[in-house]
């Protein structure tokens, strides 16, 4: 993991934040530096119910923070 992303991520996020994959890790530095982050937030928060009937649907399982479907 890249020393560089880790350390924006923690400025970012703060030092407690949990610590996902990489390439999330990522994403959630670039959207937040391209000041998109909130934006990106709430149109998951709005779609919630629905990101988890198609999750139950499609997975046949509820997703948690350590699914594998967050690897992809």
């Amino acid at each position: 993991m890249s020393k560089e992303l880790l350390k924006k991520y923690k400025l970012l996020f703060g030092e407690d934040a949990p610590i996902p994959p990489e390439h999330i890790m990522k994403t959630l530095v670039e959207m937040k530096e391209k000041g998109t982050f909130e934006k990106n937030i709430k149109a998951i928060e709005e779609n919630y119910e629905d990101i988890k009937k198609y999750s139950k649907e499609k997975l046949g399982r509820e997703l948690t923070l350590d699914d594998p479907f967050f690897d992809i």
